[in-house]
């Protein structure tokens, strides 16, 4: 009988818990480790959307980047659509599973699969000290290339509708490229001091991008949801275990895309 909690063994080998940041509520949110698993859902957010689609897949498991439980509930009203999705994941049976900053770590995680993405070689840590230590990483393009058109290869290349773009001049090369997933506006001076050309990240905070302009480092925000990059990579790891452990598993990635945002 294959168990959530054997899935979820065999992934910490890969990235354990001990390198979540510390407070980053990583690990089991919701459920019963315990009871077995036969159909595991991957997503990059655990939405009600997301949860109702676990539901019609009948999966005994949701495996996600963000973590469901991020800010603790004060109370279990289900009036509240937040609560009332964890009454449904809880009225199902359903496991809830996150990997977040540890996933970001690991080596051949998050961020080394966002810079392969890139087509990025000679990929390294960028981050060297404190608690995000080995966060993002920085790598180098093959010929240099306009920055304007660099953020139009994004764009291309991770399907977005839009990518908002920081710097004082748009034609400059660039060549070595720094990117850490996620809300990493607070990381560009690593990015610098380590010698990047541009620094990919998202959710970059308006006044940050005025202290990124007067650093003269050149920015581009594609967004937080650049990250759902992670459901067809845990996907592929999860098969390739359920292959050599020869686990009786179907394993999903979700087809909802929960940006929140639109661009008009």
């Amino acid at each position: 009988m294959l168990t959530g909690q054997t899935i979820i063994d065999q992934f910490e080998q890969f990235a354990p818990r001990s390198l979540a940041v510390p407070g980053d509520p990583v690990g089991i949110q919701i459920g019963d480790a315990t009871r077995p698993v036969h159909t595991v859902l991957v997503t990059l957010d655990v939405r009600p959307e997301v949860v109702e689609e676990a539901i019609q897949l009948n999966a005994d498991m949701i495996f996600a980047h963000h973590p469901a439980v991020f800010r603790p509930a004060a109370n279990l009203d289900f009036a509240d659509p937040q609560n009332r999705m964890y009454g449904r994941l809880i009225e199902h049976g359903i496991l809830v599973y996150a990997a977040h900053t540890n996933l970001d770590r690991a080596t051949g995680g998050m961020n080394d699969w966002l810079a392969n993405a890139m087509g990025l070689t000679q990929i390294r840590p960028f981050i060297a000290t404190g608690d995000e230590a080995n966060m993002g990483r920085i790598g180098d393009l093959a010929e240099p290339m306009r920055l304007d058109h660099w953020a139009s290869t994004l764009k291309a290349r991770f399907d977005l509708q839009g990518l908002r773009v920081i710097a004082t001049d748009l034609t400059r090369p660039v060549q070595t490229v720094a990117v850490l997933g996620g809300d990493g506006g607070k990381f560009y001076r690593d990015a610098q001091a380590a010698g990047a050309d541009v620094y990919v990240t998202g959710d970059v905070y308006y006044h940050t991008a005025h202290e990124m302009l007067a650093a003269d480092i050149p920015v581009i925000d594609p967004g937080h949801h650049i990250e759902a990059i992670m459901k067809a990579q845990v996907r592929a790891r999860l098969i390739d275990w359920a292959q050599s452990e020869d686990w009786p598993v179907q394993v999903i990635a979700s087809q909802l895309s929960t940006d929140p945002f639109h661009f008009m």
